[in-house]
């Protein structure tokens, strides 16, 4: 992986998940060699296009689509691994990682309210 030139986009790029890190590399990888961009220019562009695309990608938060006793369910999490074992550990299964915006929006009419899980 090749470390960003400015600070800030470094700074920022380290807190993307490696799904997210890898979208960002190849775009600015793009936009430098086939734009013919300054490298600093396509970093900062690349990281522009990764927030646009994912606005929350600098949060930490994932969501996890699951289904449980027949019922699908979101679980929403900063802790993906600790998430996933606890889908395993309560038998249900994870049938994707989503959109927080999306689930809250589409599932819940724009507004949800969070409880704890025990």
């Amino acid at each position: 992986m090749e470390l960003p030139t400015a600070a800030l986009v470094a700074e920022l790029v380290a807190k993307l998940d490696d799904n997210l890190r890898e979208a960002y590399e190849e775009r600015a990888g793009i936009m430098e060699f086939d734009a013919k961009l300054p490298r600093p220019y396509a970093e900062c562009l690349a990281l522009l296009d990764i927030l646009y695309r994912d606005p929350l990608a600098l949060a930490g938060i994932t969501v996890l689509q699951i289904e449980l006793d027949g019922q699908t369910e979101w679980l929403i999490t900063t802790d993906l691994a600790y998430a996933r074992q606890r889908v395993s550990d309560i038998c249900a299964e994870e049938t994707g990682v989503v959109d927080l915006v999306d689930v809250i929006n589409e599932q819940y009419g724009g507004i949800a309210m969070l409880a704890t899980v025990g």
